[in-house]
């Protein structure tokens, strides 16, 4: 190993001299001495002896490297105390170098399984689970001094039987998990929301339409803007619609390939699809003002990024639809109403923004991954390590 490979790798040492054979061995000696005592500060050392240390790093020209330090411990003359000289790149009692375990847990987050990695690095299969749950602890601990983020996406999934559910906690910004914690409701998350740092500083929240989250939302961050998210709020318009359209046409229950019709926008079918729609408002015309309020509506809710000015008419507009839902006198119409009427602050904010929860479901689908690679987990927090190792 060349000293231009080691100063890249591990900075601060020095190269003796280096032995190839089936292991590589580098002998090093490190750069800088210690000035001072590591207890009081006192410049008045001495050396006490000297002695060697090895530790594993990385492979080498396709072998196995191993590093034989040269170090010394040293005795302060003012406390009286005695102390190991600080190795750059090796924490203490450690018989690895910190690129080596760096190594190590970024191939096992990769996917590669403990027992292969440790046959391929001549460890057992605990040293790897234990490297990587010491790198995940280390990454989970940073959390607990970051501030939240000014973005942020709040969404449940699903976890096993005694934990029924999960709340994650998502930047947006950064697409990145901030943090994961049990249970959904606000007695549940109580405890935790009261640990996180810097919940003032957070402008945007975003939640599908979940009454729960609103007021978590509200009481926790107070400065916040509460966003509903695009892909439930028009969910929500084609669930109601849809139910009424098979209140109207029995024959719809059955028949699927006419209710995927009447759910996929106008826009996205091909001329014969279109054809066999207007087959079926011909021959139930009590449909085709269905579908026409249904591509309103929607074509109204994915409308995004819009100026302050223009969302004054959206919600103008937005009104009217829910009048004229309220008067139809059907009940899926005006259970529909009664929603979007409750939601619409934070409808009309989304029209402002571009930002969704379609970031945290896709964390989500990965969250669901991890489970199934585990074959499941007892412990939340390993679980929580795991999240975010993979995915913060």
């Amino acid at each position: 190993m060349s000293p231009v490979n080691l100063n890249l790798t591990l900075p601060g040492y020095r190269i003796v001299r280096v032995e190839s054979n089936s292991l590589m061995r580098i002998y090093a000696a490190v750069v800088e001495a210690p000035g001072q005592c590591l207890c009081c500060g006192g410049v008045r050392l001495r050396s006490k002896g000297r002695y060697e240390r090895r530790v594993r790093h990385l492979p080498c020209l396709g072998r196995p490297s191993e590093l034989v330090i040269a170090c010394r411990r040293y005795w302060c003359v003012d406390c009286r105390h005695s102390f190991v000289q600080p190795l750059p790149g090796i924490l203490p009692g450690r018989h690895s170098s910190e690129p080596w375990r760096q190594s190590v847990y970024e191939l096992h987050g990769d996917g590669v399984c403990a027992s292969t990695l440790g046959e391929r690095e001549g460890v057992d299969s605990s040293t790897v689970s234990r490297i990587y749950g010491q790198f995940t602890e280390r990454k989970a601990k940073e959390r607990l001094s970051l501030d939240c983020p000014r973005v942020l996406g709040i969404d449940e999934h699903t976890l096993h039987k005694s934990q029924r559910f999960a709340t994650t906690f998502c930047d947006l910004k950064n697409h990145r998990v901030f943090d994961i914690s049990p249970g959904r409701s606000e007695a549940e998350l109580a405890g935790y929301l009261g640990s996180l740092r810097g919940r003032d500083k957070v402008r945007v929240v975003c939640i599908d339409l979940s009454n729960p989250y609103r007021s978590i939302v509200r009481r926790w961050f107070p400065r916040a803007m509460i966003v509903a998210d695009r892909f439930h709020a028009i969910r929500l318009v084609g669930l109601h619609l849809m139910r009424l359209a098979r209140q109207l046409c029995p024959q719809l229950a059955w028949n699927r390939s006419w209710l995927g019709l009447l759910r996929a926008r106008w826009d996205r079918l091909d001329p014969e699809q279109r054809h066999r729609l207007k087959c079926l408002f011909a021959r139930q015309p009590a449909l085709e003002a269905i579908h026409e309020v249904k591509e309103r509506l929607c074509s109204l809710l994915r409308l995004k990024n819009q100026r302050k000015r223009a969302c004054r008419y959206l919600i103008q507009e937005l009104l009217g639809h829910i009048e004229s839902l309220r008067a139809s006198g059907l009940q899926a119409a005006r259970t529909l109403a009664k929603s979007l009427s409750e939601w619409i602050q934070e409808i009309a904010l989304m029209w402002r923004f571009s930002r969704n929860n379609g970031i945290t479901e896709g964390f989500h689908r990965k969250m669901k991954l991890i489970q199934r690679r585990a074959y499941g987990f007892r412990s939340f927090n390993n679980y929580r390590l795991r999240v975010i190792a993979q995915c913060g």
